[in-house]
Order: C-alpha cells, then sequence, then structure tokens
C-alpha cells in the first residue's frame, strides 16, 4: 500500500530517505522544539477543513471508536459494511521500534463490521468481524462471507452463528510478500465474468495452497474464482489502487502514475509463447503521469524541518526555489483509484474516476472517454482539486461504490504518512509514526438537491426479483444482484435474464443478463447472436467475448462474429481480433487477413491478431504472403517469429520452404528469414541446423543454398547499396555459420562504414564462437565507438562471451572506461561464478558504504549549477534508462517525474540507488537451457515466456520451456558508482536539468 508522499521511481526509487544536512551541536537540543505536534481535528470538526467543488459537500457515516484507520470496505446483500482497518501500519511487529512496543505490546490489523440499525445514514453498531491479521489491504463480499487479503494469506471468513464474528477462518492461499508496506496485494473487485480480481502489488508473490505451489507472479495481477478457488494471473502490477468500469475495463495507478488501464489481457497474450508486450498497462492521464495537483494543506514540521536544514546553508539558500517549502505540487502518492458507478450524482460524474493523494490532503477528480482502445483521463477542475483539506491528518486512502448510489470516503487519518525508511533517523525519533491508530472516519460524498436513495435488502429475493435490479441505475446494486443470481445458481432468473438481455433499457443490464446466463451455464447461442445485433457497440463486445463459449460449435456463431470484422467501432473490432483466435476454421484466418489488411500499423489491433495466430499459424501465414497487402508486412515477419518460437520442426520448416518459394523481393524475404532466425533462436535452434535437416526437402534445400549465396555475395559487394548490405547481415547474424562470419570479418576495419562494423562486431560477438570472438578482439582497435558498445552488450549474454571479455580486460585490449556501469554489474553478478570472480578483480566493487558517499558529495549541491550542462551530462549517462521530453528510453519513469524532487533527494538517488530499491525495478538474470545469459528488469510475463529490460531499452525474450534458472540479482537496474564518472559539478549540473523539466503538454 503506498502510504508515502514521495514516488516509486527507478531512479533510485526516490523515496526521499536520508537527504538533511548534517546537524550542528547547536541544532540537536532545539530539535524537539521545531518539530511540534500537528494536532488532530475531531470529527465533527474536520468537516470545516474541506474544500469541496461542484457544490458537493461530505456527511460523516462513521468515526472512531466505531472505526480506525480504514483503507477498504465492502457492502454485503443487505447493505452492511466490512471494513478492513490497518491498525498495524506502518511496521510489522518484528520492525516496531522499542518505544513503540513498550506503549503497546502487540498491534493487528481488523476487519470491522458497520451497521446503520435506525437508517438515518450513519453506522451505529460496530463489531470486530475478524481480527489478528497482519497489513490488512482489502476485502470482498461472497456466499454470506468475505475474502480479505492479510499478507501473507489471502483469507475466507465467515459468520455461521450470526453473533457478527467470524467463525470461519479460512486460509484460502498464502505467499504474497511483505517486503515492502507500499506494495502489498490489494482491491478485491467483482467482475462481471464471475471472479474476484485484485492488484498484484509491486512486491511480487510466490503462491501457495498449504505445501503445494501455486504460481509465482511479479508484474501481475491475479484472478480468483471463489467457487474452486482456482487462481490465475492476470495482466496488471502495480500498488495500491484497483476498480472496474461498467464495460468491464480495469484501472490501476501507483504512486506518481495516478491513472493507468490493463489494456491487453494476459488470457489472450499468453496463447502466443513469441508475443512479447512491453506493458499490458497504459498511462491514460492527459497530461501524462506526472500530473499536477493543487493542495492547501500546510507542509508537516518534518518536511519544515528537512528544509530549514537545507536553507541553513547560504549557499544553497540564495538559490533554493520557494516551493521547496511547500507541497511539491506534482502527484506523489496516489492511491485508491475508483470508478464512481452509482447514480446518484448529475449524469456528468457517472463514470468519473477518483483517486486519493494521501500526502497531499486531497482527492482528484477526472472524467474518462473513449480513446481508440483505451481511454482518456481529462481534469475535471482546473487549477483547484476535487476535494481538498487543509487538514494534515485527512488521508484518503480509498472509495467505496456505495448501495446508496454515492461514492463514500475512507479517511485512514494518520499524523504522519510516510515509509520509515524515508524519514532521517533524528527526525524521526521526534515523531510518532503510529500516531492515528484510533482513529479514522467514513464520509459519504454528497451532491447538491440529490435524491436520496433507500437501496433494497438483496438477500431475501428471489432469481426474477434479482433480475429487475439489474437494470438499477447504481452500480453496486446490479452488481450484487448479479453476484447473487450466480451464487445461487437460480433457475428461475433465466427466462426474465433472457428477455433481459434482448431488450433491457440499459446497455449495463444487457451485459449482466448475458454473462449472467453464462454463469448459469444457460448461455445460447442466439442469446449471443442477439448480443452481436446491439445497438450499443460495448454489449456487442461484450457478445464477441461470449461468442468463444462456442468455438467447438463454430457454425452457429462464428459467422455472426466474422461480420464484426465490419463493426463501426473500434473495440468492438479489436475484440473480434482477440476472440477469432479461439476459433480454428479456415475462415477465421481469411477474417484475421482482412483486419490486418484494414487497420494497417494499428499497433494494438497487430498485438490482438498475433495473439490469435497459433491455432491455424501455417494458414495464416500463407495467406499473408499471398496477399499484396501484407507480403512484406511487419505483421507477416511478426508471424513468422511467433510460429518458429512457438511450433515444431514439421511446422518450421514448411515455413522455411513457404518463404523461400514465395514471389518476394530480396528486402522483404531476408526480413522474413531473419523473423524466422529469431523465433528458432528463442529455442537455441540456428537457421543453418534448420536447413541442413534431413527432413527438408531437396528443392528447398536448393533454394535455401542460392539465398545464401546471393546474400554473402551482397554483404561482401562494395557496390551494394549500405541499406541493401545492412539487411542482408542482419539476416545472416541469424544463421551463425563460419561462412557468415568469414565474409563479416573484413567489415570490422576501420575503413568500413560505421553501420556496417557495427552490425558485424554485433553478430560476431553474439556468436558464442571461439575463432569468431577472437577475430572480433583482434580488430578491436580499430571498432568505432558504437561498434564497441554493441559487441560488449552482446559478449556478456554468454559464458564464452563474458571470458572473452575478460581477457580482453587482463590484456588492456579493452579498457574498463568502455564498459558501462550496467555492465560493469552485469559481470559482477554473473550467474557463472568463475566469471563474477574475475570481474570483480578487474573492475572492482563500488564502495558499500553508500550513506558515506552521499555525505562525501554533499558539497555538490553547493556549486554554481547549470541545466544546459546538466543535459549534457543527461545524454551521457542517464538517456539509456530514462526519457526527457523526446529524448531517451522508458527503461525506468520519466525524468519530469523527478522534477518535484529535491536536489538532496536527487542526490541520494544518484549515488545510493539500492537505498529503498522496489522491487518492480529489481534486476534478474535468465540462463537459457543453450547458455544464453540475458539481464534487466522484468518488463512483462507470459504463461509460455518472459521478458526482460536492460538499458536502451532493449529487449530479451526468454522462453519459459528454454529457462534454465531465473536469479534475483537483488539490486536495481541502475548501478552504484556513479561517482567513479560523474564529478561533483556534472552531478551539480545535472540535477539542475532534471530540476528544470516540465510535463511535457498533451
Amino acid at each position: 500500500m503506498k502510504m508515502t508522499s514521495l514516488p516509486v521511481a527507478f531512479l533510485g526509487c526516490l523515496c526521499a530517505a536520508l537527504n538533511a544536512l548534517p546537524l550542528t551541536a547547536a541544532d540537536a537540543p532545539n530539535l524537539a522544539e521545531q518539530l511540534p505536534r500537528i494536532p488532530p481535528h475531531k470529527p465533527a470538526d474536520a468537516l470545516s477543513t474541506f474544500r469541496l467543488q461542484q457544490g458537493f459537500s461530505l456527511e460523516l457515516v462513521a468515526s472512531e471508536p466505531e472505526v480506525v484507520d480504514p483503507i477498504d470496505a465492502a457492502f454485503d446483500a443487505d447493505g452492511r459494511m466490512y471494513v478492513v482497518e490497518m491498525r498495524d501500519y506502518p511496521f510489522l511487529q518484528a520492525q516496531r521500534p522499542e518505544k513503540y512496543l513498550k506503549r503497546q505490546p502487540e498491534r493487528s490489523g481488523t476487519v470491522r463490521l458497520l451497521e446503520d440499525t435506525d437508517g438515518d445514514g450513519r453506522m451505529d453498531k460496530s463489531t470486530v468481524f475478524a481480527d489478528r491479521l497482519v497489513w490488512p489491504q482489502s476485502v470482498c463480499c461472497y456466499d454470506g462471507g468475505i475474502f480479505v487479503i492479510a499478507p501473507p494469506a489471502l483469507w475466507y471468513f465467515k459468520d455461521t452463528n450470526n453473533d457478527g464474528v467470524a467463525d470461519i477462518r479460512e486460509n484460502v492461499l498464502e505467499g504474497f510478500s511483505l517486503q515492502n508496506v507500499q506494495g502489498l496485494s490489494n482491491g478485491l473487485e467483482w467482475s462481471f465474468d464471475h471472479g474476484i480480481y485484485w492488484a498484484g502489488g509491486t512486491s511480487g508473490a510466490a503462491l501457495k495452497r498449504g505445501e503445494t505451489p501455486l504460481l509465482t507472479i511479479s508484474r501481475q495481477d491475479l484472478r480468483l474464482d471463489p467457487r474452486s478457488r482456482e487462481v490465475t494471473p492476470v495482466s496488471g502490477g502495480q500498488q495500491y489502487g484497483h476498480t472496474f468500469d461498467d464495460w468491464g475495463n480495469r484501472y490501476v495507478c501507483n504512486n506518481s502514475n495516478h491513472l493507468m488501464q490493463v489494456v491487453l489481457p494476459a488470457r489472450y497474450l499468453n496463447r502466443n509463447p513469441q508475443l512479447s508486450v512491453s506493458n499490458a498497462l497504459r498511462t491514460i492521464a492527459e497530461e501524462g503521469a506526472a500530473a499536477p495537483v493543487y493542495r492547501i494543506s500546510p507542509p508537516e514540521p518534518w518536511r519544515i524541518m528537512r528544509t530549514a536544514r537545507r536553507a541553513a546553508d547560504p549557499a544553497f539558500a540564495s538559490r533554493a526555489p520557494k516551493t521547496e517549502l511547500v507541497a511539491t505540487g506534482y502527484f506523489t502518492s496516489a492511491t485508491g483509484v475508483t470508478v464512481y458507478r452509482g447514480g446518484a450524482y448529475p449524469e456528468e460524474f457517472r463514470g468519473n474516476v477518483f483517486i486519493g493523494d494521501v500526502g497531499g490532503n486531497l482527492v482528484h477528480r477526472k472524467a474518462l472517454q473513449p480513446n481508440g482502445i483505451s481511454m482518456l483521463g481529462k481534469r475535471t477542475e482546473q487549477e483547484v482539486e476535487f476535494l481538498a483539506s487543509t487538514d494534515n491528518w485527512f488521508r484518503p486512502t480509498n472509495f467505496v461504490n456505495a448501495p446508496d448510489g454515492t461514492l463514500y470516503l475512507l479517511d485512514m487519518y494518520w499524523e504522519t504518512i510516510e515509509h520509515p525508511a524515508s524519514i532521517p533517523e533524528d527526525i524521526k525519533e521526534h515523531l510518532d509514526l503510529e500516531s492515528g491508530n484510533d482513529r479514522g472516519r467514513i464520509y459519504r460524498l454528497v451532491s447538491p438537491h440529490m435524491t436520496r436513495f433507500q437501496p433494497p435488502k438483496l438477500s431475501g429475493l428471489a432469481g426474477p426479483e434479482l433480475v429487475k435490479h439489474l437494470e438499477s441505475p447504481h452500480g453496486w446494486v446490479r452488481e450484487t444482484a448479479h453476484r447473487l443470481i450466480w451464487e445461487r445458481q437460480d433457475m428461475t432468473a433465466v427466462e426474465p435474464l433472457r428477455q433481459l438481455a434482448k431488450s433491457g433499457t440499459t446497455p449495463q443490464s444487457q451485459i449482466l443478463a448475458l454473462w449472467s446466463l453464462q454463469g448459469l451455464k444457460q448461455l445460447t447461442a442466439a442469446d449471443v447472436l442477439t448480443g452481436l445485433e446491439a445497438a450499443h457497440p460495448r454489449v456487442r463486445e461484450q457478445a464477441v467475448r461470449l461468442s468463444e463459449e462456442f468455438s467447438t460449435q463454430p457454425e452457429v456463431v462464428l459467422p455472426a462474429v466474422v461480420k464484426r470484422i465490419d463493426d463501426p467501432d473500434v473495440r468492438v473490432r479489436w475484440q473480434v481480433a482477440f476472440s477469432l483466435g479461439e476459433f480454428s476454421q479456415p475462415v477465421a484466418a481469411s477474417a484475421l487477413l482482412k483486419l490486418a489488411q484494414v487497420s494497417g500499423n494499428d499497433s494494438d489491433m497487430r498485438i490482438a491478431i498475433l495473439s490469435s495466430i497459433p491455432r491455424f499459424a501455417g494458414e495464416f501465414v500463407s495467406l499473408l504472403l499471398a496477399s499484396p497487402d501484407t507480403a512484406g508486412s511487419a505483421l507477416t515477419a511478426e508471424t513468422i517469429a511467433s510460429i518458429s518460437s512457438g511450433t515444431g520442426a514439421a511446422e518450421t520448416e514448411k515455413l522455411l520452404a513457404a518463404v523461400l518459394s514465395a514471389n518476394l523481393s530480396a528486402p522483404v524475404r531476408n526480413r522474413h528469414l531473419g523473423a524466422l532466425a529469431e523465433g528458432l533462436k528463442l529455442r537455441g535452434i540456428r537457421l543453418s541446423g534448420l536447413a541442413a535437416s534431413p527432413t527438408v526437402s531437396e528443392a528447398t534445400k536448393a533454394l535455401y543454398r542460392d539465398w545464401l549465396t546471393a546474400t554473402l555475395a551482397t554483404v561482401s559487394a562494395p557496390a551494394a547499396s549500405p541499406t541493401d548490405r545492412l539487411a542482408a547481415m542482419d539476416v545472416l547474424t541469424g544463421i551463425g555459420s563460419p561462412a557468415v562470419f568469414a565474409a563479416f570479418e573484413p567489415l570490422l576495419d576501420a575503413k568500413s562504414a560505421p553501420e556496417l562494423q557495427e552490425r558485424a562486431a554485433r553478430a560476431l560477438a553474439a556468436s558464442s564462437d571461439a575463432a569468431a570472438m577472437t577475430a572480433l578482439m583482434a580488430k578491436w582497435k580499430g571498432l568505432g565507438p558504437k561498434a564497441r558498445r554493441e559487441a560488449i552488450d552482446k559478449l556478456t549474454q554468454s559464458a564464452a562471451g563474458a571470458q572473452v571479455l575478460l581477457a580482453g580486460l587482463e590484456q588492456a585490449t579493452v579498457r574498463t572506461a568502455e564498459l558501462d556501469r550496467d555492465k560493469q554489474q552485469l559481470l559482477l553478478n554473473y550467474p557463472e561464478t568463475s566469471i563474477k570472480e574475475r570481474a570483480a578483480k578487474l573492475l572492482g566493487v563500488a564502495g558499500s558504504n553508500r550513506k558515506a558517499v552521499v555525505a562525501q558529495h554533499q558539497a555538490a549541491l553547493s556549486l554554481e549549477a547549470d541545466p544546459s550542462r546538466g543535459r549534457v551530462v543527461y545524454a551521457k549517462i542517464c538517456i539509456q534508462c530514462h526519457r526527457a521530453g523526446t529524448e531517451g528510453h522508458a527503461v525506468g519513469p520519466d525524468m519530469v517525474s523527478f522534477q518535484n524532487k529535491s536536489p538532496d533527494d536527487l542526490l541520494v538517488a544518484i549515488l545510493d540507488p539500492n537505498r529503498e530499491a522496489q522491487a518492480v525495478y529489481t534486476t534478474y538474470t535468465a540462463v537459457t537451457l543453450n547458455g544464453q545469459v540475458a539481464s534487466g528488469i522484468i518488463a512483462a510475463e507470459s504463461a509460455a515466456s518472459l521478458t526482460l529490460r536492460r538499458a536502451e531499452a532493449k529487449e530479451d525474450v526468454v522462453l519459459r520451456d528454454q529457462l534454465d534458472e531465473l536469479l534475483s540479482n537483488g539490486v536495481s537496474l541502475m548501478p552504484e558508482g556513479l561517482e567513479k564518472d560523474l564529478s561533483p559539478q556534472q552531478i551539480a549540473d545535472v540535477i539542475a536539468f532534471i530540476k528544470s523539466l516540465a510535463p511535457a503538454s498533451r
């Protein structure tokens, strides 16, 4: 859970650690006086601290002692409210300092049951439903009980004797990480596909049931079938916040990126092992991740103290902006992203997103509008927040769509929201980081002239009555009725559901009716066909998805699905591209071809098509090669790569024959054979080995020999165009035969064009061939900077190459300065012990006392800094992993997201990047069965593969069935030791450059 006022950031994970100037002797006695406690407000008095827009107001629903530290809540079928109380924030019991243990020896999280017994809108009965929980995060109702995430476990609690206290405590599964209080799993939410989804958090999990391992996740979310208890990974992987809209779209957030949509479904991506998608999430805020916010609360005394220390330095004071004394001005602790789905507010609020910023004591609102296959979030209030408070204790952690159609706001009401490791130790001694564990508030957000809605008690209603409530304007009523129909498997609801699916007055009700029929196993092809002709595109979209239920009876629904490739709505067409992959008939392949032809270079459509090809891969390639519109397209090359990485030898041989015999130009043929080689490489196979297979026909072998001879001649022909020579080299690199290396070696000469030299160096370095790598080292002095960089990158990807590189360092052929810090870090953490030890002798190890290094470089902050010089430093050091405007590579967060950090914070981040590293930015090293080594952060995962991303946004896909071992290096991709490459002046300049950046306009 992200209870911090600083964003998670790759650049050292800027969780603002000990960044203050040293205390003087005179400071120490006065420290307590300079850190006065901020007094809390009584619940009734707190209402006067709020400033709301659009005439809205807040009503108090519950407060201490009836509820404390609320961070999530859920309503059962009768409107009773289960509230998660994170009373044990921010320490695990074993982490608590002695001073807190003396005051309260033991603390635990709780789930509390709140009830409004007199109907006045205020919760007046409070019962501890379940306790003794560790860092509880979320709650969701099911079958008269509740699921609760309380790491390391997912629990199911139920009260069977009606005393308001759970007597069933089922450990459903466990293994959620407790590594970081800001990165825990959270956000249990029902979906209309009868599953409970939740955010996986950023700390990861190794899940098991009892002693039986289930699955391991890192950058993923999860789905639970509450009936079978089956759990499956889904796309996602962010911090505290998770929500659905009425159409089944999911949204998540992290500290500094307040609004992301989960766009690409893992259930489809997993069908194609070669399909590597960098990120299934998409930032959808119009202003980007680094959105400005407008707080009205004053800075906390400890923040003032930290800034005062900086200002005590005359040089710093002369250049420090006044904004260093106030709020950062940007999202730094976004939390609880929630789509409002009720009907109590004016129409313009329906489908709006509400996001809390617990560090800024405010609530931000955005309207969602279609933007291609995803949504776009647009700020609704200008230069002011929808809700803000002058009370520093106000901590809006989450929101809940309530039975009465309003939105409830959960206020943890805590004095200091900050990761304990992020506050200087001497200041922390004067703070009470557990202050607030006896307070908490829940508010109802009320609009002017709102008509009060009395929610029905749904638990006693029969199936037909529940069906009527699917047309309610209030999301809680619709969702709960939908859930109860499925839980009870009530067949009396079938006919009313079928009628509602056909003639419901709202698209929401039609969608829920269709999915209810599916959940009751009563969905018919006729129901799907009705949905495919619905007026509303979101109903048609869900009908396309539900057509997959009839993949074994394609003649019934497939023709109607294929007709939807001409649907006017892009999301319907996009869903068709996904769903066609569940059918294996030739007409599905032909339909995908047509979608490819009309979609052009649309990357979203191409991903959907590529996910669908495994069932008819060979036929689809034949169609692509035969069509003038697609024969030379990138989609054809990607399809070929996908097939070659995931099919057997017979299919791959057919693919080779098809590409060699097709009527293609030489550049197009080379591109496709290069794609074939890339796919084979993932399975440890060379294209030359495939062509030499005894089962390949003599005709195909002859075509291959002719092609190889002509392509080698192109590489060696000075008269050939550089473009043709480079294309020929690209495809030959994947062949890996001695004849290829012999053709490439002359191009290492300094007289060769830089691009040709670069390609040759890359190929020989990646070969793992002793003779080729020896030839590379012999020509090292004549290689240009880019060629050397590419060679080093590839040499480190195999043990043989790493040994050659280290030998080059020993012989002074290669200079240590030529190895970027990330490559040095890789060698120092290499999975092969002999390489690791050899590298340590040659490269040394960065000093382990990073705090001392930071202290030694504090003087850099007093230097006169120049942002223009800092841009030069950025281009040399940072550009490989961070974007600044249109420059750089998106490996870590955009540089603009660091702009609001203090110079001291940035100094810590640059020189001590592992002080509080987040799991999401930890590097891993993968070793394949054939000895290839890939290292980087895990950028994407699927059931069949994982993708590692390293500097310059280069990515390596590793198939899981080819994985020998996967090792966590336990360090950030940003290396330690940058002080050896940067002077104090350069550090000051690059910090000034970062501070000069501004959010990109959109």
